[in-house]
């Protein structure tokens, strides 16, 4: 894959990342495998409501909050950076990821449903993080 879009928020040990030719369908539950899918990009991300990526404007949200259980995850996206800070609060511990970005365009996180991994995305990366 060349420049990512986005993806889908992980659920049940599987999300999507999509570039403008493929769908590739990343499980991880146990160990991780990924597949390329016949699914058109944009249907796919116009079908998903749960798509974040480009369509995701970055620097208009105000640090955003993402919370499932007592996991909490906020960034800011500061264009001029070569790097995003992803705070993270998981059971009461702290700390910083700094995730590199390389084109400043767009950068979002997101929770799985359990709170237990954390997915960092930009157009040139996407990192799977387990977080317990």
């Amino acid at each position: 894959m060349e420049r990512f879009i986005g993806f889908t928020i992980p659920r049940n040990g599987t999300f999507y990342v999509c570039d403008h030719d493929e769908v590739v369908r990343i499980s991880f539950d146990g160990s991780i495998s990924a597949e390329v899918t016949d699914e058109h990009p944009y249907r796919f991300v116009e079908n998903n409501a749960d798509f974040l990526g480009l369509v995701f404007d970055g620097l208009s949200a105000n640090e955003p909050v993402l919370r499932v259980g007592s996991t909490i995850v906020s960034y800011n996206l500061d264009p001029t950076k070569d790097f995003v800070s992803v705070n993270c609060e998981i059971a009461g511990q702290k700390e910083v990821l700094e995730f590199r970005t390389l084109s400043g365009d767009w950068f979002v996180a997101s929770l799985s449903e359990g709170g237990r991994h954390l997915v960092l995305a930009e157009p040139y990366e996407v990192a799977l993080y387990q977080l317990r």
